[in-house]
């Protein structure tokens, strides 16, 4: 499966191949390399999911993947260790690019689940943009934990914004599944998309 995304894939054809930006973003933030019970991945647990949330939307979803300037590293165990250290620190990772949020008035922010909480970088995202007003749906992957709260938490992060607490886990390990796709369609559906 090759899905890769573009650090910035915003400003898509929308609707009747006119060219104009897009109101609702996919942004993500996922980790390529040796994952926890997938092994050594050319893409992310994360990264596929959202690929089939890009494929429900065809050409009517702008993309913006979240790339941290320093990259993790591709072992699962050193990789651990960072993200460790991250959270003791309660880093924010930098991230590559920018994305200008006045365009989308819907925003799906998918993530893994490290150490019982979405990585770092998903707040130094949260804390960089002004959310009012906009909504956001949260997907995440897994290893055991489901959302582990997250949803909740951004809901109480971004106290301005609509945050749809109706997310959607979907372990790592089944990530490349068809069953996966079909939760993923699924849960649009039931969304209303």
């Amino acid at each position: 499966m090759a899905l890769h995304f573009s650090r910035r894939t915003v400003g898509a054809k929308c609707y009747n191949g006119y060219v104009r930006r897009c109101n609702i973003l996919l942004t993500f933030f996922s980790r390529a390399g040796e994952n926890y019970g997938v092994d050594d991945t050319e893409v992310g647990n994360t990264e596929v999911i959202a690929g089939y949330i890009k494929d429900y939307f065809g050409d009517k979803i702008d993309v913006f993947k979240l790339e941290p300037v320093n990259p993790y590293p591709d072992n699962y165990q050193e990789c651990t260790e960072v993200v460790k250290r991250e959270k003791a620190e309660n880093a924010r990772p930098v991230f590559q690019g920018e994305v200008d949020l006045s365009a989308h008035d819907t925003i799906f922010l998918g993530y893994p689940i490290w150490w019982g909480e979405p990585p770092m970088i998903i707040n130094t995202f949260l804390e960089k943009y002004d959310f009012a007003g906009k909504t956001i749906i949260p997907f995440n992957t897994h290893a055991g934990s489901g959302a582990a709260g997250s949803y909740k938490a951004i809901k109480e992060k971004l106290p301005d914004a609509n945050v749809n607490t109706n997310g959607l886990a979907i372990m790592g390990t089944d990530a490349r599944t068809q069953s996966a796709k079909d939760s993923v369609e699924a849960w649009l559906k039931e969304l209303g998309f």
